[in-house]
Order: structure tokens, then sequence, then C-alpha cells
């Protein structure tokens, strides 16, 4: 799918994978709508970017007036240009064990919380995208055939927790699954209307998120690593949504980005 001249709307835009992803779309000549609730982190990579091709968003990806406004505040700013789709990178880490030291059980509520940003949210923007990009089809909707072009590609960030998570991860990890559980049947709920949907799992990323773990969980996932041996870039994540945009056949799977590791018990 061609990515210059479209509008792609990523969420998590301000730091890390997401400030990675609205960079690597900005190089191809995408109009980027930065969403995200660091609206200083996400105006500053804006104005380095030059602003006229970004845009940017304070969004909460759980509430749905949120994502409307930011995307009817896209379509004015951009008339004419059309919806491509989404990256959703936004997303919380809330480490904990079911039962901690003290024999008391992990705080239901936060548990709520992490699967209602990484999980419930991830699906609120998806939607939201899908049912953008559809407005705009010519009228009658035809289903497509061999000879149609995409119209639209959705990404969604889960992880490598999502198929090992480590001590600690049960909410992390039970969201994330979910975001590559929604994969398969998003992409044949959208296959109608052209839409494809991929998820990348990454594992060993250089993010804001992993900084914030302990020098211990750090090493003990490194040496998991086949090659490798060492975190990866963000602009290596970008890559990897840049190819899913422009390759037709990824869709309704995911991507493993993590040099081959496979995480262990902490």
């Amino acid at each position: 799918m061609k990515i210059a001249d479209h509008i792609f709307y990523v969420t998590g835009g301000a730091s890390g994978l997401g400030a990675a992803t609205v960079r690597g779309l900005h190089a191809k000549g995408a109009h980027v709508a930065i969403w995200d609730l660091d609206v200083e982190g996400a105006t500053r990579l804006s104005e380095e970017l030059g602003g006229e091709r970004t845009l940017v968003g304070e969004v909460d990806v759980t509430e749905e007036e949120d994502v409307r406004q930011a995307i009817q505040a896209a379509d004015d700013k951009w008339k004419g240009s059309t919806v491509a789709g989404c990256v959703n990178c936004g997303g919380v880490g809330m480490a904990g064990k079911i039962i901690d030291a003290e024999g008391e059980p992990f705080n239901l509520d936060t548990f709520k919380k992490v699967v209602d940003i990484n999980l419930v949210g991830t699906f609120n923007v998806s939607r939201l995208t899908a049912a953008r990009i559809v407005r705009d089809l010519p009228r009658p909707l035809q289903k497509p055939n061999s000879e149609t072009q995409d119209r639209g590609v959705i990404i969604n960030t889960a992880s490598a927790a999502a198929f090992e998570g480590q001590t600690g991860q049960v909410s992390y990890s039970a969201s994330k699954g979910g975001v590559v559980g929604m994969s398969m049947p998003m992409a044949r709920d959208l296959a109608w209307y052209g839409i494809r949907v991929m998820a990348l799992a990454p594992a060993l990323f250089s993010t804001p998120m992993m900084e914030r773990l302990p020098q211990r969980a750090k090493d003990a996932i490194l040496r998991t690593a086949e090659f490798p041996l060492r975190f990866g870039h963000p602009e290596e994540f970008a890559h990897a949504v840049i190819a899913c945009i422009e390759n037709s056949m990824l869709n309704g799977s995911f991507i493993r980005l993590d040099g081959a590791t496979r995480l262990g018990k902490l």
C-alpha cells in the first residue's frame, strides 16, 4: 500500500516505538497524527518534523470521544487526503505477582487498567479507524477481487510476553495475548472492505518502558537472545511497520521482533 500523502494515526506516538513509527511514516511522505497523553513530548516531535505533515492529539485510547475528535481534527487539517490506517503503539506495563510476598492478591483494578489500555484501547482505535476508512469508500460498496488494491491497514503492537510471559507479567501478558488473538478475526471481519490487520510482537527494544525494568531483569532477558545480542532499536520496529503497510500479503497474523529470544522465568 502507498504511504505518501496518506493519513496514519499513531497511538503512543510521543516516545519509544511510537515516535520511531511517526518518524518512519513521515520520512515516507505520510500525514501522521501523533496521539498520546504526553502532549509535550508529542509537540516536540511534531516541531522536530516541521509540523506541516504532523498533528498532535491528546488522546486516551480507551475513550471513544477522544478518538473520534482526534480523527475529525485530522480530517480538518488534511482535507482531501485518504485515511490509510493506524499503528497502535500506546500501552502500559504494571508488574506484580498474583500473590505477593505478604500473601496479598494482585490488585484487580491494576489488572483491569492494563487490559483496558493495552487491549480495549487497541480495539477501540482499530474499530474507529476502520469505520473512518470505510466511510470514504465508493458507494455501493464492492467486495474486493483479485485486482483490488489495499484500502487500509491496521497494525497493533503485541509483545513476546503474549507467548512467554515472565514472572509478574500476568496482566501485561493477558493484554498482549489478546492483541495477538484479535489479528485473524479482525482481518476476517475487515476483508470485505479491503482492510488488512497485522500485529507486531517485539521483545528486546530500547524504550522508556524497558528502561524502567531492573538491570537484573534486563540482563536475564538478554541472556535468552540468540542474535543480535542487544536490545532492538525503535527504528527497527518502525521498519517492520512500513513493511507491513507496503506488503499486501501480510494480513491476519503476527511478526515476532525478538532476536530469536524466548523469554524465561525471571
